[in-house]
C-alpha cells in the first residue's frame, strides 16, 4: 500500500503543479525574452509535448532515480534537494524529539490525581491545539530572538560554526514552534489510553501482584504508547505542512523554503520533485509507525487487533 499510495501521490503532484497559471518560459527567462526564446525553452522542457506524454516521460525518468533537471537554477534536482533535505530532516528530527517529551510530560500530568493541574494543563493542550505554527513561529521569533535575544534569528547555522550546539540553537525556536500542536495532539492520544487503562482491570490486578509503582508505570505506558505512535505519524504531516512557513519565517534553507521559491519560479520539475520527496517522506513514516506499533503489540502482529 505504500507503493501504491506513492504513485498516486507522483500522479496528482504532477497534474497538480500544471494546473497552476503561469508560463514557466516566461518566469525564468523574463518579459525581456522574445516568443523564439521562450518557444525554445518549452521544447527543451517538454512542455511542448502532450500533458499524458509528459507524465509518462518524468514518472519513466523517476523510476530510474532521476529527478530531473532544474532550469530556473541550472543545475540537477538532486544537487538542489540534497542539502535542503539535510535541514528539514534536522528540523523535523528535533521537533519530533520536542513534541514526544512534551506529549509524555503532559499526557501524564493530565491525569494526575489534583484537578488545578489537570485544569492547567488541559488549558495548556487547547492552546497548543489552536494556535496556528506560522503565529507560534512569529511570536517565538520577536520574544526570544528580538526582545529577549538568547537565541539567533534565523538560518541553519552560524556562518564558519556549524558545531552541534550551533546548529541546536538555531534549530530550538522553529523545532518548538513546529513542536507544540503535534506535542498537545500526542499528549490527549496518551492521557486518553492511561485513563481508559486506570478503569480497567490491568492496573489494579498488577498492584494486587505486589509490583513496585515504576513497574506499573511500564506496563502502563507499554499499553498507551501504540496509538500515541500512530498519531506521531500522523502529526509528521502537520510538521511537514508547517515547515512551509517556519522555514521562510526563520530563513532555513529546507525543502519548505524550496517549495515557495520553485512555485513562484514555476519549476515544474523542482515542485514535483520536491513535493512527491515531503509527500514520501509521511508516508514512509506512518509505514514507520505501523511497524513500531506492531513490535510493541504482539495482537497487531497477529493481525487480531
Amino acid at each position: 500500500m505504500t507503493i501504491v499510495t506513492a504513485l498516486f501521490i507522483a500522479i496528482v503532484v504532477f497534474f497538480a503543479i500544471r494546473a497552476i497559471p503561469g508560463d514557466p518560459a516566461l518566469t525564468i527567462l523574463g518579459t525581456d525574452s522574445t516568443p523564439d526564446e521562450r518557444a525554445r525553452l518549452r521544447t527543451v522542457m517538454g512542455l511542448d509535448q502532450p500533458l499524458l506524454a509528459q507524465f509518462t516521460i518524468w514518472l519513466g525518468h523517476l523510476f530510474s532515480g532521476d529527478l530531473g533537471y532544474s532550469y530556473s537554477q541550472g543545475r540537477p534536482v538532486t544537487e538542489i534537494i540534497g542539502p535542503a533535505l539535510q535541514n528539514t530532516l534536522l528540523l523535523g528530527t528535533a521537533a519530533s524529539v520536542i513534541a514526544i517529551l512534551l506529549a509524555i510530560v503532559m499526557g501524564n500530568l493530565a491525569t494526575s490525581p489534583w484537578r488545578g493541574l489537570r485544569r492547567t494543563v488541559d488549558a495548556a493542550e487547547a492552546l497548543f491545539l489552536s494556535a496556528p505554527q506560522y503565529t507560534v513561529a512569529l511570536l517565538l521569533l520577536i520574544a526570544f530572538a528580538v526582545l529577549v535575544p538568547l537565541f539567533p534569528a534565523g538560518g541553519i547555522s552560524t556562518r564558519g560554526d556549524g558545531s552541534p550546539v550551533d546548529v541546536l540553537t538555531h534549530l530550538a525556536l522553529p523545532a518548538i514552534a513546529l513542536a507544540l500542536a503535534p506535542g498537545a495532539q500526542m499528549a490527549r492520544s496518551l492521557k486518553t489510553s492511561i485513563s481508559t487503562l486506570s478503569a480497567s482491570e490491568l492496573l489494579p490486578t498488577l498492584r494486587a501482584r505486589g509490583l513496585s509503582p515504576w513497574r506499573i508505570t511500564v506496563h502502563a505506558h507499554h499499553n498507551a504508547l501504540p496509538p500515541m505512535i500512530t498519531v506521531l505519524g500522523i502529526q509528521v504531516g502537520t510538521m511537514l505542512g508547517g515547515a512551509l512557513f517556519v522555514e521562510q519565517i526563520f530563513s532555513i534553507p529546507g525543502l519548505g523554503a524550496l517549495v515557495v521559491q520553485s512555485v513562484g519560479l514555476r519549476d515544474y520539475t523542482l515542485v514535483q520533485a520536491v513535493a512527491l520527496l515531503i509527500a514520501v517522506i509521511f508516508v514512509v513514516v506512518l509505514l514507520l509507525a505501523d511497524v513500531i506499533n506492531a513490535l510493541l503489540d504482539p495482537r497487531i502482529r497477529k493481525g487480531r487487533a
